[in-house]
């Protein structure tokens, strides 16, 4: 085998990176000739920094944040004409809006702090949606970025926050320490787009042969996982910090929903981008008047 191409790929941590992990761990990049550099971010700023920078020429993010770069209503300044595409659709979201213990019913969070990784991009959205279903305007809490997933359930548990939306397999740690699952995004929104996987078209351009490869890899991986449950399960288990037997069965069994899990076939989900618009357009009027531009190759 020749020498390795180091290609370097910006992740949220969380169980969604499932089919990542075991494609790393199986070799399955480095048949192919990569090298997989994985940089855990905290936060979509730093992501999207980074990803600006050309720092990292892959991401996995939440489509939403995708969507704001193109519009140039990213966290951070887009140098140029905004070239993002999405490459891969990754999941429905995997959200559940978490409350902390004794927080019953949504109404018990009138005035309470609720925590967001940044509050005008991303899954905030879909936390601004839950609440409006439940009569809650936005403006009746209080708002605040607290980070990452991991961070948001570490926030949760300290009692930094009343309730955050996180995805599997933290509400299930959570649910473990007491606290309640208020509601599910894949309850409320029956299609949308989580997840995806990005790069910027001149980088594709430049490097199709290095895309392809990742997203053979990657495919790869999630067949893997889904061919070996037992492997599968303890691979979560190894990458998430207190996920016991039972937790790492459950969150595998909600990572493989066939409905609402990881995508078998890396598709971007139509309806779910026409979702993601739809909230951008209903709770962001720096929207209005702004090309959607939602970016994306059906295949590669």
């Amino acid at each position: 085998m020749g020498t390795l191409q180091t290609l370097p790929v910006c992740v949220f941590d969380g169980g969604w990176n499932l089919p990542l992990w075991a494609a790393i761990e199986q070799g399955f990049f480095e048949v192919r000739g990569l090298a997989i550099e994985l940089t855990l971010t905290p936060s979509s700023r730093a992501m999207m920094q980074g990803f600006a920078e050309g720092r990292y020429p892959l991401i996995l993010v939440s489509a939403d944040n995708v969507v704001a770069y193109q519009q140039k209503l990213a966290e951070v300044p887009v140098p140029g004409e905004p070239d993002a595409v999405i490459v891969l659709g990754g999941d429905a979201g995997f959200l559940s809006l978490v409350a902390a213990p004794g927080i019953r019913t949504l109404d018990d969070l009138q005035g309470r702090v609720l925590a967001v990784d940044a509050p005008d991009t991303g899954f905030a959205l879909v936390l601004y949606e839950l609440l409006a279903r439940a009569g809650l305007p936005k403006d009746a809490l209080h708002i605040e970025p607290q980070g990452s997933t991991e961070q948001r359930y570490q926030a949760l548990l300290a009692g930094r926050c009343a309730a955050t939306l996180l995805r599997t397999p933290y509400e299930l740690l959570a649910a473990q320490q007491g606290c309640r699952v208020l509601a599910r995004s894949a309850d409320a929104l029956p299609h949308y787009q989580g997840t995806v996987g990005a790069t910027r078209q001149a980088w594709a351009e430049q490097h199709p042969v290095e895309l392809k490869a990742f997203l053979q890899a990657y495919r790869q991986g999630l067949a893997w996982c889904r061919r070996q449950p037992a492997a599968a399960c303890a691979l979560l288990q190894a990458h998430v910090p207190g996920l016991d037997p039972p937790l790492a069965r459950a969150a595998y069994g909600l990572l493989m929903d066939p409905t609402h899990g990881l995508t078998p076939d890396l598709a971007v989900d139509r309806q779910g981008m026409l979702t993601v618009a739809a909230l951008r357009r209903r709770y962001l009027p720096a929207t209005q008047g702004r090309q959607e531009r939602m970016q994306y190759r059906a295949s590669w």
